[in-house]
């Protein structure tokens, strides 16, 4: 870039020629009105301009210099550090000491930016201790259970009969695991078990009550949605881009960042206390206790359909509604967001809405056949440049960077080369003009052959 720089009285018009010096000793004073000659006024000179000096070049940090070498190494770019550069060299030499991670230590680089995000309820020190001794490995499991984390071996087991999953999904099955471990070991803090008015209390607190106080405190539920539902709903904001489990208890779970918002969701997944704050959730928007109990037994039953299912089943949007209302107010009806969230939990074609309290509002949204659902999706995909066949229907909704997305594990065509590409397909859409307003691909073959090529 050229630089051109005027000074005031420096320049001259070109063709103007410059005025002839005269010889001062032969200059003749012009006479003033008084009759008396004007003492001769020298012209101002003007100083000259410094030359700009250059500013002095910061010497470079190299912490900065070490973490930015490092996460380029391993996947990482700039911005997934978080500024966060010596927490991240730390992180990596927990990981680069644990060899029982195996072939799977590069994909857990990938969850630093979870942990870098989250700093305020991770004790970190605690965490990568943790991490040094995290142990990933293939076990038989139950049928149905792709991966299970358990917290008493520290382990983190991976079944090599993943039934109809195929194998491009194998990474995401992984990061949900890797949820797990970052939500239950944030710190060595002791869990809150019990509410006494307003109070949250630890086992030994709670033994140490009058009997009285022990009477009126209430133990509360495990909270499966915030376990299961939130793990998949970070997998899916930070690495796949789409659920491939828990498809109603995610979209559960979004139904809930819709009206609390995502740092409340951070709060109760990312929190030690996560089932004695969901059960205040309850409490806040009026539940009686044994309303809680009933809404949190349904929930659970909703992850867990094989468990113990409540007599005095409620469902979950009911539950949904309540919080809306008690949040938000009463505009629930015409916010087509949430309403998406409503419409996914039923599904298409399913008639479990009708248990609902809300079932006469209900039966007029949602997709109660297949040619309303197939007429809504290719709104949605409209604007794709390939045509995705989509693995789980409806599209889970998921909130990534403050963006409401429809998101799915899908297949696809590459228009260039004809191979199929196993991925996933997030869409934010407008509900009022029906028509997309932008999309993300992610190709989960190019994840799988990375990390386990």
């Amino acid at each position: 870039m050229v630089l051109i720089i005027c000074l005031a009285g420096c320049a001259k018009k070109p063709d103007e020629p410059a005025p002839a010096t005269a010889d001062p000793e032969n200059v003749i004073s012009a006479p003033t009105e008084t009759g008396m000659p004007e003492d001769p006024t020298p012209e101002p000179t003007a100083e000259p301009t410094p030359e700009p000096t250059a500013e002095p070049t910061a010497a470079p940090d190299p912490i900065q210099a070490q973490a930015s070498a490092l996460a380029a190494q391993h996947g990482l770019t700039e911005e997934d550090l978080r500024g966060e550069y010596g927490l991240f060299i730390e992180f990596s030499e927990a990981i680069e000491g644990n060899p029982e991670l195996g072939e799977y230590d590069e994909l857990v680089y990938l969850i630093f930016p979870v942990i870098a995000d989250h700093t305020d309820y991770i004790d970190t020190d605690y965490l990568f201790g943790k991490l040094g001794q995290l142990r990933i490995c293939e076990s038989e499991l139950d049928p149905g259970h792709a991966g299970e984390f358990w917290l008493s071996t520290n382990t983190i087991f991976l079944n090599p009969d993943r039934g109809e999953s195929d194998d491009s999904q194998l990474p995401s099955i992984v990061f949900h695991e890797l949820m797990h471990f970052i939500d239950f070991t944030v710190n060595d803090e002791e869990t809150m078990l019990y509410l006494l008015d307003g109070k949250l209390l630890a086992a030994e607190e709670f033994l140490g009550l009058p009997l009285d106080d022990q009477i009126r405190a209430m133990i509360v539920y495990d909270a499966e949605p915030i376990l299961e539902g939130c793990a998949e709903i970070y997998t899916a904001k930070y690495f796949a881009g789409a659920a491939r489990s828990y498809f109603d208890t995610c979209a559960f779970i979004t139904g809930l960042e819709h009206i609390y918002g995502t740092e409340k969701l951070d709060e109760l997944f990312f929190s030690k206390n996560s089932a004695a704050l969901f059960a205040q959730l309850f409490l806040e928007a009026g539940y009686t206790e044994d309303e809680y109990y009933n809404a949190a037994a349904s929930l659970n039953w909703l992850v867990n359909p094989a468990g113990y299912h409540p007599a005095d089943y409620k469902r979950p949007e009911d539950i949904l509604i309540d919080l809306y209302e008690y949040k938000l107010g009463s505009g629930w009806q015409t916010d087509e967001e949430f309403l998406y969230v409503l419409k996914a939990l039923n599904g298409i074609a399913w008639s479990g809405y009708e248990e609902s309290e809300h079932a006469d509002f209900l039966a007029g949204i949602e997709f109660d056949t297949w040619k309303k659902y197939e007429d809504f999706i290719a709104k949605v995909l409209a604007d794709l440049p390939v045509d995705p066949d989509l693995r789980y229907l409806p599209p889970t909704p998921v909130i990534q960077n403050g963006r409401f997305t429809l998101a799915a594990f899908a297949e696809w065509t590459d228009p260039d080369t004809g191979e199929l590409i196993h991925g996933t397909v997030a869409v934010e859409y407008d509900f009022a003009a029906e028509k997309p307003l932008g999309y993300e691909l992610a190709d989960m073959d190019v994840m799988l052959n990375k990390y386990f090529g």
